[in-house]
């Protein structure tokens, strides 16, 4: 377990950057062992690009659907695999299941290119449908080792944008929008032969959404630009002390018009960290929620380090919120922490 200079758990998932948080108003578990093993073992390759492949639903191009040229992926792919996604709408469910590593899904710049679907976080009566959130996801990557660049994942109707529970994920100049309900969820499945919580950076992303749009647990770094947030930014899963997991938002940006909370407690020890972020007006002064929580404060770890902005004053804030020092997050608010074997610096570019 790694703690904070003052004695706080560690945090393990990041919300980093030049960044802003956008929306509409409206598992398993690493051990302590593994966590360290793994992030201790080097990665020793700068990888390189072995295999292009085209998507363009106009012709000239290997396939026409983004399913379909992950589908041609082999099982348990060993090198890196570029597709290219032509500019435009692509209007599917796309879905990445664990064996079909080593994939780089790239777009024409983010708002150029695009998947949506309408999946839809309730039960459809008039369809017979009974969909949970964990379905509607209109892109859903369990794979390792998986790279987006310059695309973006839409849930048309209130639905999740996008699913992230792979290890070494990264996502460059993306967008995640949805209508309402959650943007993206980051969470661990039952990965089987490994017990590891998944890394994962998300840089220069916008996100856009509503009411929870950012929950889960894992360890994730997220660089984000300007938007809107309304509801509650995050909804943290931390379930128990044990586990290696938190949201930590960096020199982002909240901004938009409708009221919002940084966030609520979804299990009894959920963690965030707010640092060095704006956040303006519409941060409701009490800023936390328990939620399900109540009864369980003191095992919340709701922080907040040299944030600006109106909504900064922390006058109000739930009691068992705090302010911490730069000095004792100041180990956890680089790559390093989710990089420390050195994966995102192998990346192929």
């Amino acid at each position: 377990l790694i703690l904070f200079d003052n004695g706080f758990d560690a945090p393990s998932s990041y919300l980093l950057g030049s960044a802003g948080l956008c929306g509409r108003g409206t598992c398993d578990h690493g051990t302590a062992a593994s966590w360290r093993r793994h992030q201790e073992s080097p990665v020793t390759t700068v990888w390189i690009i072995v295999r292009n492949i085209s998507v363009n639903p106009n012709g000239q191009a290997n396939f026409d659907t983004v399913q379909s040229a992950i589908d041609a992926v082999p099982a348990n792919n060993p090198g890196w695999i570029r597709i290219h996604v032509a500019s435009g709408v692509y209007r599917e469910k796309v879905t990445i299941p664990m064996n079909k590593t080593f994939i780089m899904l790239e777009g024409d710049g983010r708002e150029n290119t695009s998947i949506e679907w309408d999946d839809y976080n309730s039960t459809d009566h008039s369809h017979h449908r009974n969909v949970h959130v964990d379905a509607t996801a209109t892109f859903d990557c369990s794979a390792d080792n998986f790279i987006a660049r310059s695309i973006s994942f839409k849930g048309v109707r209130p639905a999740v944008a996008a699913q992230v529970s792979g290890d070494r994920v990264s996502f460059y100049n993306c967008g995640f929008i949805s209508v309402q309900d959650v943007c993206i969820v980051m969470r661990m499945k039952n990965r089987h032969l490994s017990d590891l919580q998944g890394r994962h950076l998300y840089q220069n992303c916008y996100i856009e959404g509503g009411i929870d749009f950012i929950f889960g647990h894992a360890r994730s770094i997220f660089q984000l630009p300007a938007g809107i947030a309304p509801g509650f930014i995050t909804a943290h899963g931390r379930w128990e002390a044990e586990q290696h997991d938190e949201f930590v938002f960096t020199e982002c940006t909240v901004d938009g018009v409708t009221p919002v909370y940084l966030g609520r407690a979804w299990r009894d020890f959920a963690r965030v960290i707010f640092y060095r972020t704006s956040m303006s007006s519409i941060v409701v002064r009490r800023g936390w929620s328990a939620w399900h929580s109540v009864g369980h404060e003191r095992n919340l770890t709701m922080l907040e380090c040299e944030c600006t902005g109106q909504g900064s004053n922390r006058t109000g804030r739930a009691p068992w919120s705090r302010a911490v020092s730069a000095t004792q997050i100041a180990r956890f608010t680089s790559l390093s922490y989710i990089s420390a074997d050195g994966w995102i610096e192998a990346q192929p570019h």
